[in-house]
């Protein structure tokens, strides 16, 4: 008869202070990984404005209670084909939501930032406010959209926010976002850099308090910058807000606008978006707005706006092209009208 082996009590309990101290050492070692990828993570950038951004404002966080207003499943695949890679379309007034496509991924915002450039301007600048064009009109990238500005040009900031959202010119966001910086700082010392610098973070604040949750913006006029980011979600919640401001809806609504400014200069801007183009094959008449947007890193975009069946939507497009951008749009328009 097989002898029963016993174990001594010491080697096993051995075996189980083993098995802790290898237990340990792994959460140590996660626990400083972790450590490790918090700071440096949350490091300064080289983007001085980017790491006031980071350590100001709240730490954002994605959005995904929204409520469905459609009588068709939004997960419903047969609801619209579009190919933009990000989309959605909601309720302007409700917020609530009919359709969406990676809509809380995130993309470059290009001019479609431009919407929030105009609400942070109007937040502390009065539209008859009068405004003398400056050198800064030198820091628009070299190829950039812009309203032909000149140095010198004196122009209403009505006037000015036509040039940033119809012809979606780079010259006048930054025109705005110095003239609208000096008027937050109350210091007519600091450099154009600077006041751009304050303008940035106010335009975050301005996000926020618009209902964004999954952005960053770091350029008054979207122009793609390392950092810089938005999603389909939180365009949508700064078109809302761009639709509550009497000033900007009776512009972004428009086609064509002729002004004669202060220093006797005579412009007609025409709009890019050509869902308002009466000849425009992508015409579409209940569209009041909103603003397009182009770049290599956001492809190109549409953030429109338009009333069907007595309710007001709004529609974001993103990572498309040229064309596909309008035809997107409509498609998404055409299946809330059935």
């Amino acid at each position: 008869m097989a002898k029963q082996r016993n174990h001594p009590k010491g080697q096993s309990r051995q075996h189980r202070t083993s098995i802790v101290v290898i237990a340990m050492l792994i959460f140590c070692t996660i626990t400083l990984i972790t450590i490790i990828m918090f700071i440096f993570s949350n490091s300064p950038s080289d983007d001085p404005t980017l790491w006031k951004i980071n350590n100001i404002m709240p730490s954002l966080k994605a959005d995904n209670g929204s409520t469905y207003d459609s009588n068709i499943p939004p997960d419903d695949p047969n609801f619209c084909e579009i190919t933009a890679v990000n989309a959605c379309v909601v309720n302007a007034v409700s917020g609530s939501l009919l359709f969406e496509k990676n809509m809380h991924e995130k993309i470059a915002p290009a001019s479609t930032a431009k919407m929030l450039t105009a609400l942070t301007v109007l937040e502390y600048c009065a539209p008859d406010d009068s405004v003398t064009v400056g050198p800064e009109i030198t820091m628009v990238s070299s190829d950039s959209s812009i309203a032909w500005l000149y140095e010198g040009d004196v122009l209403t900031v009505r006037q000015l926010l036509i040039a940033l959202l119809l012809p979606s010119g780079n010259d006048a966001a930054y025109v705005l976002a110095v003239h609208t910086g000096r008027r937050i700082a109350q210091d007519d010392s600091l450099t154009a850099r600077q006041y751009i610098d304050i303008f940035i973070i106010a335009m975050n604040e301005k996000a926020q308090s618009a209902g964004t949750s999954s952005s960053i913006f770091l350029t008054p006029d979207g122009y793609d910058a390392q950092g810089q980011y938005t999603t389909a979600y939180d365009m949508s919640q700064i078109a809302r807000a761009c639709l509550n401001s009497t000033c900007l809806s009776e512009i972004i609504s428009s086609y064509s606008i002729y002004e004669k400014w202060q220093c006797g200069r005579e412009v007609t801007y025409n709009n890019t978006n050509e869902l308002l183009n009466p000849g425009s094959t992508f015409y579409y008449p209940e569209a009041i707005g909103l603003k397009t947007g182009n770049s290599s890193e956001a492809g190109a975009c549409l953030v429109s706006a338009a009333e069907i069946g007595g309710k007001t939507y709004i529609c974001v497009i993103m990572g498309a092209s040229e064309e596909s951008r309008f035809s997107d749009t409509v498609s998404l328009y055409n299946e809330l009208k059935k």
